[in-house]
């Protein structure tokens, strides 16, 4: 077994604000590796130390832990096709970043918009031949699930705002009070992959570093460069309200059109 002789500090720069960072708690990832959890003293946004567990974490992109990818790739269906619906009718051509195995991207397909895949670490089994031009620019990006893995979120997510003016992402929010990390399940330590945790006012100063209106329901936030409606916004990250408006909102799949140009 690999060992990494780890004197990790008690103290660092927040990655989102740069203010001071303290220890928080400490854990082992991968049931292995001792890591300590860092909180900012001024938005609270929680890191933790240099993660140089990486390479074994990410050996499957798909952590073992995540039993409900497919529940969760379901209702964020529903919910994006209605964002969609309300907030950006217009939208011709979107990007799933962080796309997994590519079941969001067919799911949005065969509801009808023009999705994309991209993701670094895992391979696109069901959306096939629609893998994103990373070249291009989109109307829309959707990042389910992606910022807690990012080890430096203001580069990172400056990737996404250059894709896009328009990112819709999903992140679980510190609670509060701050949970200790052997009490909040989304700290997942055995899976080794989750080593960035948000707050709202992490949150906001990340829109501010990037001239964006943010607008944020429960674990989904949306990014825009012109404001948006927060009460339309809050009835379509509603599941339930989601499905409601969907119905209102009929278009025709792409599921005939994709399948001629994967025959041609």
């Amino acid at each position: 077994m690999h060992v990494h002789c780890n004197p990790g500090a008690d103290s660092a720069q927040c990655h989102i604000c740069s203010s001071s960072s303290s220890l928080l708690g400490e854990s082992l990832v991968l049931r292995r590796y001792p890591a300590k959890y860092l909180r900012c003293s001024s938005c609270g946004f929680i890191q933790t130390e240099q993660p140089y567990w990486l390479d074994e974490a990410y050996s499957s992109a798909i952590a073992s832990q995540d039993v409900g990818i497919l529940f969760r790739n379901q209702t964020n269906c529903e919910v994006t096709s209605a964002v969609l619906n309300l907030l950006f009718p217009d939208v011709k051509s979107a990007i799933d970043y962080g796309g997994g195995d590519g079941v969001l991207v067919r799911l949005m397909r065969d509801r009808g918009f023009n999705f994309f895949w991209w993701d670094l670490h895992a391979v696109n089994r069901f959306a096939r031949g629609f893998e994103a031009p990373m070249d291009a620019k989109f109307d829309f990006l959707s990042a389910f699930e992606v910022l807690e893995h990012l080890v430096d979120p203001l580069v990172e997510i400056a990737k996404l705002m250059e894709l896009s003016d328009n990112v819709l992402a999903s992140t679980c929010l510190v609670p509060e009070p701050v949970p200790s990390i052997a009490d909040w399940w989304y700290y997942m330590p055995t899976s080794g992959q989750h080593v960035s945790f948000y707050t709202p006012a992490s949150l906001q100063s990340i829109a501010k570093h990037f001239n964006r209106y943010l607008l944020s329901v429960g674990p989904y936030h949306l990014f825009t460069r012109e404001p948006a409606n927060y009460y339309w916004f809050r009835f379509a990250t509603s599941p339930r309200m989601a499905r409601w408006i969907n119905k209102a909102y009929p278009r025709a799949g792409l599921i005939a059109s994709d399948l001629e140009k994967m025959a041609q």
